[in-house]
């Protein structure tokens, strides 16, 4: 009997182990839900507002909140938004992503890129697609890992650092696509959005900021050379409209 009971035991706390371990990622369908026990997305949500309708916190008692901890990064700067999953807070500076757990600070773990260069402007965050977590770099790279313990999956190169391109905007998760843009330097380069398989990372399609013949404005341009240079980055994450399935690109012109 002893025996058996020690084996029910084990059982159950493996069960346990199991199951805390799968809660880690994210349910696709918090992204389409207003951000109140999680805040999964840059904006929170789909609608860009940074809104939760959560009211614990008001105008009469936010003078009473007092510091829980503090973890410091040992960085100059943190610009991003942190997201919050399961009690666990994701967020980064350029080359660097910590997992960080929200209640006591301590740390989950943390990943850093050997970069090849790039501008150092910052980072604005990460996107999240179920046990997947994906950043840009400074050097223009697109990179994934696993949100359990911060291991590298992939990278895939957005575009040539070597064009003075850079990547700062956290990346947007739209069903199964992750949308990622550009910064840039040189106003000689195009600017554009992609949409990556978050499987595989490869490319699902690329739009341009300034079009190519036989789209829509090319018309307006004085020839095919001067539509593929220049046009504006697409640094800043854009929002999503799910019942119109469009995208609201946010950008510098």
């Amino acid at each position: 009997m002893k025996l058996r009971s020690c084996r029910f035991s084990l059982l159950i706390g493996l069960q346990l182990i199991l199951r805390s371990a799968g809660a880690q990622g994210l349910d696709p369908a918090k992204l389409l839900k207003p951000a109140t026990d999680t805040w999964p997305s840059y904006h929170g949500d789909y609608s860009g507002r940074h809104h939760s309708p959560l009211s614990q916190i008001n105008a009469g008692n936010v003078k009473s909140l007092s510091r829980a901890w503090v973890y410091r990064a040992n960085q100059v700067a943190i610009k991003s938004e942190p997201l919050e999953v399961n009690g666990i807070l994701y967020f980064t500076v350029p080359d660097h992503v910590w997992a960080v757990d929200a209640r006591i600070s301590r740390e989950l773990w943390h990943y850093v890129w050997t970069s090849k260069g790039g501008t150092r402007i910052g980072s604005r965050g990460v996107g999240i697609y179920g046990n997947w977590l994906y950043f840009e770099t400074p050097d223009a790279y697109l990179v994934s890992l696993n949100i359990r313990d911060g291991k590298e999956r992939w990278h895939k190169e957005l575009a040539d650092v070597a064009l003075e391109y850079f990547g700062t905007p956290a990346p947007l998760v739209v069903g199964n696509h992750i949308l990622v843009g550009v910064g840039g330097d040189s106003m000689d380069v195009p600017g554009f959005l992609e949409a990556r398989d978050p499987e595989t990372g490869d490319v699902q399609w690329r739009w341009y900021t300034t079009p190519r013949p036989g789209q829509p404005g090319a018309e307006t341009w004085p020839n095919p050379d001067a539509m593929t240079h220049g046009g504006g980055m697409t640094w800043m994450p854009g929002t999503f409209d799910p019942e119109l399935n469009l995208l609201l690109g946010h950008g510098q012109s």
